[in-house]
Parts: structure tokens; C-alpha cells; sequence
């Protein structure tokens, strides 16, 4: 066995080292209660995993550990092969991604670290559906590392998007995790329904619903706010046709009033907010 402390010797000079002596065998790292996997075969690494992260992706998350402890174990096999790059191109990336957390680490030191979202009052701003996602999953509790985890992102990707709403004053970093309400805005606002209904006429009773919140929203945020209506209304749909029920257009309700947050500020949000919970209350 080869083990020792990440402090000392960095993962890619590791695997770089079991690489040139041909070993086959399993990387166990970790890190608090965080844990990965990479397993080499005769030194080219086959397959790594670390949460729900799998292959090269998992690979770039573990490189950037500036600490913890790694063991080797030698003849330990993966069970399946998630690597298909030689170890050169895997290490050349690696290389790039560990210049890029250099250059993330002047705004956010720690991966550990808690994103909240500002209000843009009035500003008028963008964002593609990854940032959307990511946006998603700012509740001024998740961590950067959170988030990736909940996105399927590596950290370091998070962690690119979420530098441009630090430095542009759209987010604010954060040691510790606000309370979360106990409750969510829109959470209590269906009234049980004791009409009998079958169940084709519950999902289209519910995905008329979800068709009424993209009108509504459509109309007030406009089309700087389309794809991510569209995105969550779709998803609404799907989740209604899967039997997920009144929570599933809750849901819907809920991202898009996120949304509306971040793009409109809390007046329009306010107006928003109560024109989708008077959908939700419809019988």
C-alpha cells in the first residue's frame, strides 16, 4: 500500500508516479467526510467516481483537493470502465483545470463556501440554462460543493459560473448557512380537493394548470425570462404525467417566482407571486 497526505504530494503527481511504475490498483481518497475513487489498470487509469460524478469528470473534481489523505490499494479492480482518454490528455487537462482554480481562488477561496443571491432591483440581466440550474440551487444554504453535487457538475464548473455573479455584485459568499424558512411562499396554498376526479383528469386538471402559470409568467417577465418558463413548465408537465401530483405544480410555481427574484426584484415578484397562487387555488 502507498498512502499519504494530499498536503504533501498533489493527485496529479500521484497518478503520474503509479502511471510510469505500471501499477494497477485503486486511489481511496478523502477528505472529512468526502470520498473518490480513480482505479488504474497497469497505470492507465479506467475509471474514477466521486458522488455522482463518474470518469474524467470525477478525475477534474479530485484534482483540486488541497487536502486530505490518499490510500493505494494495489489489485483492487473497478467494476466497470468510465475512462477512455490515455493518461497523458487526462493530466494535461487536469493541468488546465488546476490554472483555472488558481485564477477562481482570488474571488472564492473555498469550495466550502455559501453563495446567496442579491435582488438586481431593476436591472435587466441574462443567463443560458446552465446558469439557470445553478441559480436554482442558491438558497443561501447549499455550498458550492452542494450544489455541484445537486447539479452533476464538478465543483470547479460551479464554481466558474457562480465567479461571474460574484464579480458582477449578483452574489455574495458566505461562511456559514442562513436559517431556511419553514415554509415555501407558495407551499400552503392549495386547499385539499375533494372533488372526485380520475386519474387522466387529475394530470390534465394539473397540467392546465402549469400551461396557465406559462401564460401568466410569460406575460409579466417577458422573453429575457422565456427559456427558463419554458424549462420549468416543461418540467412540471413531465413530473404531473410521472403522478407526482399538487407539489409538482408547486414546484413549477416556486422556480419560476426564483426566477422572477432574480431578474425583476421584489415588487414584480410580489404581483407574480400572487397570481400564481391564485392558479394553485383554482378548483
Amino acid at each position: 500500500m502507498f498512502q499519504g497526505s494530499l498536503e504533501d504530494v498533489k493527485l496529479p503527481d500521484i497518478i503520474q508516479l503509479m502511471s510510469v511504475s505500471s501499477k494497477t490498483g485503486c486511489f481511496m481518497l478523502t477528505r472529512a467526510a468526502e470520498e473518490g475513487q480513480i482505479y488504474l489498470d497497469e497505470g492507465q487509469i479506467v475509471h474514477a467516481c466521486f458522488h455522482e460524478l463518474e470518469g474524467e469528470e470525477a478525475i477534474y473534481a479530485l484534482a483540486i483537493w488541497e487536502e486530505g489523505q490518499f490510500l493505494f490499494v494495489l489489485d483492487k479492480r473497478a467494476e466497470k470502465r468510465t475512462v477512455q482518454n490515455r493518461n497523458t490528455n487526462i493530466l494535461m487537462e487536469v493541468a488546465r483545470k488546476l490554472d483555472e482554480w488558481r485564477v477562481l481562488k482570488r474571488k472564492i477561496p473555498s469550495l466550502d463556501l455559501i453563495p446567496e443571491l442579491q435582488s438586481l432591483g431593476h436591472k435587466k440581466v441574462s443567463f443560458n440554462t446552465q446558469e439557470w440550474h445553478v441559480l436554482s440551487k442558491i438558497n443561501g444554504v447549499n455550498s458550492i460543493n452542494q450544489i455541484a453535487r445537486k447539479t452533476g457538475l464538478t465543483p470547479i464548473d460551479v464554481a466558474k459560473l457562480i465567479y461571474g455573479l460574484v464579480a458582477s455584485g449578483l452574489v455574495n459568499l458566505r461562511k456559514d448557512a442562513k436559517a431556511l424558512p419553514d415554509t415555501n411562499p407558495l407551499e400552503k396554498e392549495h386547499e385539499a380537493d375533494i372533488t372526485s376526479r380520475t386519474a387522466e383528469e387529475e394530470r390534465d386538471w394539473l397540467s392546465a394548470k402549469i400551461e396557465k402559470i406559462y401564460r401568466v409568467s410569460k406575460s409579466m417577465l417577458g422573453e429575457i425570462a422565456h427559456p427558463v418558463i419554458q424549462r420549468h413548465c416543461s418540467s412540471g408537465i413531465k413530473s404531473v404525467s410521472q403522478g407526482k401530483g399538487v407539489p409538482a405544480v408547486i414546484e413549477t410555481a416556486t422556480q419560476i417566482v426564483k426566477a422572477a427574484q432574480i431578474l425583476e426584484g421584489s415588487e414584480k415578484t410580489k404581483e407574480l407571486t400572487m397570481k400564481l397562487k391564485k392558479i394553485i387555488r383554482e378548483p
